[in-house]
């Protein structure tokens, strides 16, 4: 099965803002569609991996996967 990405997805995967992201998009540099019935754009991963190229993409997939796994913390710490 085919994975999409949005645009925030994206810009974090690539370390760019997502106004940076839909401007490639706009500008024909990274594919992307539509939902139908929506205005939000979905990034497939192959053009991700065609855009970044293959080796590039599999590091930062895996550094991603990493980041979220990490346990998230909530709140703020108490002092002692």
């Amino acid at each position: 099965m085919a994975e999409f990405y949005n645009l925030s997805e994206v810009a974090r995967i690539l370390k760019v803002s997502p106004l940076t992201v839909r401007r490639w998009v706009q500008e024909g540099k990274l594919k992307a569609f539509h939902p139908k019935g929506t205005r939000l754009y979905r990034i497939p991963e192959d053009a991700l991996r065609e855009f970044v190229g293959e080796e590039w993409f599999a590091q930062i997939a895996a550094e991603l996967r990493q980041t979220e796994e990490a346990p998230k913390r909530r709140g703020r710490r108490r002092r002692a």
